[in-house]
């Protein structure tokens, strides 16, 4: 059973993998035209989360480009610096000598107005493991004495080392062209651990059986099969891949129904209408064989068969007598 089950989640996945590449791609490009509705609108905070989760589910140039665009109306200069150096890097693969030009005079258009934090080590700081973190980030030895650009705001540095208190400092950077720096002295030594203190003997002898194995319940007689976790792998996959279609199935229609709202009956509509049933006829066929497989992987479970125990003789002590242990399946 098992082997038909694995050959059926090979035929499967090359065409769930190609249905979730289309479906992240399709909610990328939704979240794509909301962000730019919203940045129209001028609400850059709705905006830039839309954008970067679109960028992380299909990264295009032209979304990097919009994000970063996105970040410096919201005054993050150093994250818009960064991810304007990201697209001009991006553009030029493409080969899209307008984006290199656009991404290349933001960058160096922000470049002069960016705020910097320096982080200094002070004498006798330097201990073996010492580890530095900015904003949650480790950051290397290397950046100490290196002014680096920050977007203004509270910023966090921790220090911490191998037998060594750690310790956590805060510093606020202005919005424009700011300098700070901040000094991180020698941490302290940290307390010796207690001792676990020892636990004290049982005052009364128990009934022990020598060389006895733990008893185990049911579910340990009766070992769960392969064919289970394989079947139930292949239907969580597909319940993942339902959900997203039909999100992605969601965005389709009301796109549809706004173009076709908007425009009538036309060529474009209706093609769009088709493009909208075959996701409904991809999301409704996964979740079919999502049921199919919580079928299949509940009467694979309830019906595994028992592991027969053996007989086992093994002796046992007492504080004034002994003897044999039986037990076992016959």
């Amino acid at each position: 059973m098992w082997r038909s089950l694995a050959i059926a989640a090979l035929l499967l996945t090359p065409k769930i993998a190609a249905a979730q590449a289309e479906t992240k791609s399709a909610v990328a490009d939704a979240l794509y035209r909301q962000a730019r509705d919203l940045m129209a609108a001028g609400k850059y905070d709705e905006a830039c989360p839309k954008l970067a989760q679109s960028q992380q589910l299909d990264p295009a140039t032209g979304t990097l480009l919009n994000l970063a665009a996105c970040h410096e109306k919201q005054g993050k200069l150093a994250t818009a610096w960064l991810e304007y150096s990201d697209a001009l890097v991006a553009a030029r693969r493409d080969g899209r000598e307008d984006r290199v030009q656009y991404a290349a005079e933001r960058a160096a258009e922000l470049e002069p107005r960016l705020s910097r934090l320096t982080l200094l080590l002070a004498p006798n700081a330097d201990t073996p493991g010492l580890t530095i973190e900015l904003d949650g980030a480790s950051v290397g030895s290397a950046v100490f004495g290196v002014p680096t650009p920050v977007d203004p705001g509270q910023h966090s540095v921790r220090a911490s080392a191998p037998g060594k208190k750690p310790q956590v400092f805060s510093i606020q950077v202005g919005p424009v062209a700011d300098q700070q720096s901040l000094s991180i002295p020698p941490l302290e030594d940290a307390p010796a651990e207690a001792t676990p203190a020892t636990p004290a003997p049982a005052t009364q002898p128990s009934l022990v059986s020598v060389g006895e194995q733990p008893r185990t319940d049911e579910q340990a007689t009766r070992p769960t099969p392969t064919s289970v976790y394989l079947s139930g792998g292949i239907t969580l996959a597909l319940a993942a891949s339902a959900s997203v279609t039909g999100l992605a199935y969601l965005n389709k229609r009301n796109d549809y129904e706004a173009l076709a709202k908007r425009d009538g009956l036309t060529s474009t509509v209706e093609e769009r209408r088709e493009k909208t049933q075959t996701y409904g006829y991809v999301n409704l066929g996964l979740w079919i064989g999502t049921a199919i497989g919580a079928g299949v992987t509940t009467y694979l479970y309830v019906s595994r068969p028992a592991k027969q125990s053996a007989l086992q003789v093994s002796p046992w002590l007492g504080p004034q007598v002994a003897g044999l242990a039986v037990g076992g399946g016959f």
